[in-house]
């Protein structure tokens, strides 16, 4: 399934752009940082024109069109800061993960404290398993901006899977202190404490977790290991009989997503070849099917936005959100709409969801 990747929240609310959010504008740098212009490159509005090219292509998922646009631009005004970003993002969703990292090492070497292309480049190296300088990049990103939540929550994260305990609590503890309702920041710091042995507050910070969001299966199972290794064995079996219930239909999950991936191959096929409308149809027949799979409705939503049937995407959208909260995707793409539509605080909150959701690790701690 493809994933868009956009976010540009309230600096209030945020702190700071998430790596991947640079297709709103104001990627990080000030306005009118990056290169001058090359000799003789054509007009001010021809580079507009591939920008906005880009920034749409982008926005809507199409990371292929985007790259190539994107490449152009910085042809023409080398060193800009957000196509630079926004190029290695995508990059990184067509899996030239090398390509990216060069690419932003280049670029830092000229604008040291551009914090968005820190932030790119740290994703890059999660995704090489470099927690190390991952980490660093994160680091540079708090000295300008102390109180961006997603860099203090992915450097706790970092720091956890490197058993660097003491630095994980501290920014774990900071993640949730600038966001009380981000599941996963309590959760980390739940298996922190249970690594430390300091079980009562591992347990306190896994029932935040699971009050935030109830479904959270890895959780569950924590909190039952937690509260056996505290002797509180009333506890533990409770969590044990959810966590139970839970993982059986996390299995069932996944053997229906599995199924259904096999099941898209045409679609997948359609939208390759840029045949939206077959692409659409083909989605559209497997949501009769599995009514109840919420990235079927955003791949759905996704589609009908290329369409220009922007009403239909936005209740498609909102599908999908209702059946998955957790899905990232769809909350980036109703921002967009939602920002059309003239609802500012609307297309706020739903960057600041999916700003909240779109760490830096692709894959969530396991337990």
């Amino acid at each position: 399934m493809t994933a868009a990747s956009f976010a540009c929240g309230r600096l209030a609310a945020l702190g700071f752009l998430l790596a991947a959010s640079c297709a709103c504008g104001g990627g990080g740098a000030p306005a009118g940082s990056g290169g001058a212009a090359k000799t003789g490159a054509p007009p001010a509005e021809s580079l507009q024109t591939i920008l906005q090219h880009a920034d749409s292509s982008f926005q809507n998922g199409d990371y292929v069109e985007a790259q190539k646009a994107y490449e152009q631009a910085l042809q023409i005004v080398p060193g800009q800061s957000r196509a630079t970003a926004n190029l290695a993002t995508c990059y990184l969703k067509n899996r030239a993960v090398k390509k990216a990292q060069d690419l932003l090492l280049r670029f830092l070497a000229g604008h040291p404290d551009d914090p968005t292309a820190h932030l790119v480049l740290a994703r890059a190296y999660v995704r090489q398993g470099e927690l190390g300088p991952a980490a660093a990049e994160l680091r540079q990103v708090l000295r300008t901006h102390p109180d961006f939540v997603m860099a203090h929550y992915n450097l706790g994260f970092v720091a956890y899977r490197s058993r660097l305990y003491d630095e994980a609590e501290v920014h774990l503890k900071r993640s949730v202190e600038l966001k009380p309702d981000l599941p996963d920041g309590h959760y980390t710091l739940g298996l922190t404490y249970m690594a430390l042995r300091r079980y009562p507050e591992a347990i306190a910070s896994l029932e935040r977790a699971v009050q935030v969001e109830p479904r959270h299966v890895g959780a569950r199972f924590n909190l039952a290991n937690a509260c056996a290794r505290a002797g509180r064995m009333q506890e533990a079996e409770k969590h044990q009989a959810v966590y139970a219930e839970m993982s059986g239909r996390s299995k069932a999950h996944q053997e229906k997503e599995t199924q259904i991936k096999t099941s898209s191959v045409k679609a997948i096929q359609f939208m390759l070849d840029r045949q939206y409308p077959e692409a659409l149809a083909e989605y559209r027949r497997l949501a009769e099917s599995y009514p109840d799979y919420a990235p079927l409705y955003s791949e759905i939503g996704q589609l009908q936005i290329r369409l220009g049937r922007r009403d239909e995407a936005f209740e498609s959208l909102k599908r999908a959100v209702e059946l998955d909260p957790k899905l990232s995707d769809p909350h980036y793409l109703l921002a967009g709409l939602y920002r059309e539509r003239g609802d500012t605080q609307a297309a706020d909150r739903e960057l600041e969801i999916f700003a909240a959701l779109e760490t830096i690790p692709e894959g969530k701690s396991g337990y």
